[in-house]
């Protein structure tokens, strides 16, 4: 930030800007306030006058004439008239209609007494008149306007809004009567006094039109006035209580900030001072106390970063022994996936999630002997450190005992007397352990109080299944434990946890439970072990979401794959000839439908043979003879079977050829290459390859 904009944004800066708004806001609703009082009583005095006007007309008026009569007269022959003979006014015919109104001596007297008030006043006309209100109209009947070319001679109509009509018509005679209504460019008020005869029936009305220009001037006059004065008490205001908020307010602030960013650099740079303490600030208000307040915070907080860089140091070596453990942990638990890449009977994977940097919980799997596979998830009482250690040890006793060759309850037998004989802290861990027999699928399981396992027969769903519980291991010295056999079909699967996933809660302390825990494991039971352990564990972060874990979670799945089948071959050798394409295909439809090869898929792989067998036998040998194999293998991973043509022939690779142009005509396109392309359409692999002085093509097919 350059200079200009450190003092555009400076605390003096925005003080007389809000000084200078203030005032400004101030003033303005002062001006306002004023001018409406200004202008209502203004406004009310010439309605005043105007009113007072119309009401000495009528009495000058009924004192020289009777202007009920004359009213009458005129108001008679009007609304005799028709609307096309009202259109005429201001024509000589209209006029003429009215002639002897203009020779009524009554009438004569009320104009010369409208005229002389009229001269006398400020008001902008003044005449007697009466309301047509059927049409909304102000019917004139005598004008005072001295001008003769102005006058509005008996008879004489304009239109008027309904809402004028009603407020003189339906007026009582009682105060002041007036409407306001606009005229060209200005606005109008009409005052106005009702004449009546002896009935009291309302026969015309004495109006008079003031202008409201006068009240324009006299505002703007009067604002032009108010917004001077305006301008110099702002400035005034605004130059001493800018001087007192900079002395008060400004100077003090920027003295603190002074202070504190001295402070921030000398931290910085490791080196605090006492610079709050070397403040002078003496404004009796709560500046003053802030300066104070700083000056014991910056010593509290000299005393505050001595003890802090202390506990930062015991704090990193801590942490750095924590991680240290962490990785020691991890590191002995099987962590590279997949485990066994060599041995295809079976799918394994496990994690475990500690709560804190190292937990209790802990998951193994290892190979007894060829056919023998070792399964182990556990959950040591306690969190943290202990449990880490108790967890390590606890390990390698199952595992060392299960390496012997003894049974799952022999072993969790055997382990529970090591830990109950050195066990001073009285720690316990609940286990499950199993051994898995990989020939056969008998799985051996022994459960030391932990969580029942999840199974998944072949072809079904993952249920819990029901076992026994043994004592937890280091419990009680002398327990005994239950043994239990399942038997597993290639495509069974096995899932074991901890209690920290059924009990993971959300934010409303809702815990996870089984019933979700079996619906997360069904929704992706059909995907590898690893896919399976990922997808409960997405689950369960969004069941909990931001909630904090309480406890570790471990999860192991296991999907038995069973022995691998040798994949089927046959084979047969025929002579290159054209009529031995009838055997050939014979042979391979048989060793198809052996493997339950659809026959969609058979009628294709015979169409491919006539093709292939016949260009073999036709131009492979040329003139001389030659021999054919030809050999069928199951496939397994897609299902499926290879077709592998064999000869010794020319060397020649039919897939190099130019595919044809399907698109034209078959006169247009050239001979040859329509069969091998079938062929390649049909087929989801085809291959050439020459080898050994022999040409070796083959087509896959995948039913």
């Amino acid at each position: 930030m350059n200079r200009t904009q450190r003092i555009h944004y400076s605390l003096a800066a925005r003080t007389i800007h809000t000084v200078l708004v203030g005032a400004f806001i101030i003033g303005l609703v002062a001006l306002i306030v004023g001018l409406s009082l200004y202008t209502y009583a203004l406004a009310g005095q010439y309605i005043g006058t105007a009113f007072n006007l119309t009401r000495n007309a009528k009495k000058f008026a009924e004192e020289v004439s009777w202007p009920v009569a004359v009213s009458d007269d005129v108001m008679g022959i009007y609304h005799d008239l028709t609307e096309d003979e009202r259109a005429e006014q201001g024509t000589e015919i209209y006029k003429a209609r009215y002639a002897e109104v203009l020779r009524d001596r009554d009438y004569a007297a009320i104009v010369d007494v409208l005229e002389t008030l009229l001269e006398s006043s400020d008001v902008n006309s003044l005449f007697l008149a009466m309301y047509d209100e059927d049409h909304s109209r102000l019917v004139y009947i005598a004008d005072g306007d001295p001008i003769l070319a102005q006058k509005h001679g008996p008879g004489f109509f304009e239109t008027v809004g309904e809402a004028e009509v009603r407020r003189f018509m339906n007026w009582d005679g009682q105060g002041r009567k007036f409407h306001f209504s606009k005229e060209g460019a200005g606005l109008i008020v009409t005052c106005g006094i009702p004449i009546q005869d002896q009935n009291g029936r309302t026969a015309a009305f004495i109006l008079s039109d003031v202008t409201v220009g006068n009240v324009a001037s006299g505002m703007k006059n009067f604002v032009l006035q108010y917004l001077g004065a305006m301008i110099l008490t702002i400035a005034v205001v605004t130059f001493f209580v800018t001087r007192h908020m900079k002395k008060a307010l400004v100077t003090p602030i920027n003295e603190i900030a002074s202070a504190a960013a001295a402070n921030a650099e000398d931290r910085r740079n490791g080196t605090p001072g006492a610079h709050f303490s070397a403040l002078n600030i003496r404004t009796g208000d709560e500046i003053e106390n802030l300066a104070f307040y700083l000056k014991d915070m910056e010593e509290e907080l000299t005393e505050y970063e001595a003890d802090l860089t202390r506990a930062t140091a015991e704090q990193e070596r801590i942490g750095t022994e924590l991680t240290l453990a962490a990785r020691i942990q991890a590191s002995m638990l099987p962590s590279h996936f997949p485990a066994f890449p060599d041995r295809k009977e079976m799918d394994i994977y496990a994690t475990m999630t500690p709560a804190k940097e190292v937990g209790g919980d802990f998951y193994d799997f290892f190979l007894i002997d060829d056919d023998h596979l070792g399964l182990v998830i556990a959950d040591v009482s306690g969190k943290g450190i202990p449990a880490a250690l108790f967890m390590m040890a606890s390990r390698i006793l199952i595992r060392n005992t299960a390496m012997s060759g003894k049974s799952p309850k022999e072993v969790l037998t055997s382990v529970n007397e090591s830990i109950c004989r050195g066990n001073p802290e009285n720690m316990f861990v609940t286990v499950w352990f199993g051994v898995l027999t990989l020939s056969t699928g008998c799985l051996a399981a022994s459960s030391a109080g932990h969580e029942c396992p999840v199974i998944r027969n072949a072809g079904g769903s993952f249920e819990i299944y029901k076992d026994r519980h043994g004592f937890v291991l280091g419990g009680m010295p002398g327990s005994k434990y239950t043994e239990y056999e399942i038997q597993m079909a290639p495509g069974a699967a096995l899932f074991v946890y901890t209690d920290g996933l059924t009990e993971a809660t959300d934010a409303e302390e809702r815990p996870f439970g089984k019933e979700r825990m079996l619906e997360a494991l069904r929704r992706y039971e059909d995907g590898s072990a690893a896919e399976i352990i990922n997808g409960v564990h997405k689950e369960v972060g969004a069941f909990v979401k931001d909630t904090a874990q309480f406890d570790d979670l471990t999860m192991l799945c296991l999907k038995f794959n069973g022995k691998e089948k040798p994949a089927a071959m046959k084979e047969i050798s025929v002579p290159a000839r054209l009529d031995r394409i009838e055997a050939v295909t014979e042979f391979v439809t048989e060793a198809l439908e052996a493997l339950d090869c659809p026959m969609k898929a058979v009628m294709q792989v015979s169409v491919a043979i006539d093709e292939l067998f016949g260009n073999i036998a036709q131009y492979a040998y040329g003139e001389e003879e030659g021999e054919v194999t030809v050999r069928v293998q199951e496939e397994t991973e897609p299902k499926g079977a290879t077709v592998t043509f064999i000869d010794s022939g020319i060397p020649f690779d039919p897939l190099a050829q130019k595919e044809p142009d399907v698109t034209l005509s078959a006169e247009e396109r050239e001979i040859g290459g329509l069969g091998i392309f079938l062929v390649k359409k049909t087929m989801d692999e085809v291959n050439y390859r020459y080898e050994d002085g022999k040409n070796i093509l083959s087509i896959r097919k995948h039913f």
